[in-house]
């Protein structure tokens, strides 16, 4: 019980934080996305189906306070939640660079898909030449936010009884 109390707090807090302050955090014209980073630190701490309801309960928050059309994000990020918490066990290392793989990894993963997704449904995006740069700048963005973001989310996602987070085998650490 307590690792979803801390999974959606610290989702909740990432949502404000992007739709409030993410705005002025602009460098190259593109801001992090704390969404994204936060739901691949549950996904890698925790596993795949915490990092699949985290994301879709992220995606779907930032969709409803940016406008943006309902589930693209949720869709986007609930697979990058999902697919890094399914890598991660094959992952034999403790090194620190995992989760600076795997944000940057996931980051270029989601922004990619949530871009395809949006030039699929007809979403104003940005011009072409510049979709690349914004992948990668977000990427370079987000990888430099997980030391900071990893240590919090693992700390806040653990459960010191070893319990599930959610029913069924997937959702143990």
């Amino acid at each position: 019980m307590r690792r979803v109390v801390g999974v959606a707090t610290l989702m909740l807090v990432a949502v404000v934080l992007q739709t409030t302050v993410g705005h002025h955090l602009v460098i190259f014209g593109v801001s992090p996305d704390l969404i994204l980073v936060v739901t691949i630190c549950i996904g890698l701490s925790t596993g795949p189906s915490p990092g699949a309801f985290a994301g879709f309960g992220g995606g779907l928050l930032r969709d409803f306070m940016l406008n943006a059309p309902t589930g693209l994000s949720a869709l986007a990020y609930l697979s990058v939640g999902y697919a890094v918490g399914a890598i991660r066990p094959y992952v034999r290392s403790s090194s620190v660079a995992v989760p600076l793989v795997g944000v940057a990894a996931g980051s270029l993963v989601g922004e990619s898909f949530y871009i395809g997704l949006s030039l699929l449904l007809g979403v104003p995006a940005e011009p072409g030449s510049r979709l690349v740069q914004v992948i990668v700048l977000t990427g370079l963005y987000n990888t430099l936010l997980a030391p900071l973001i990893y240590p919090i989310v693992r700390r806040l996602s653990a459960d010191p009884y070893g319990e599930a987070v959610f029913p069924g085998r997937a959702g143990r650490a």
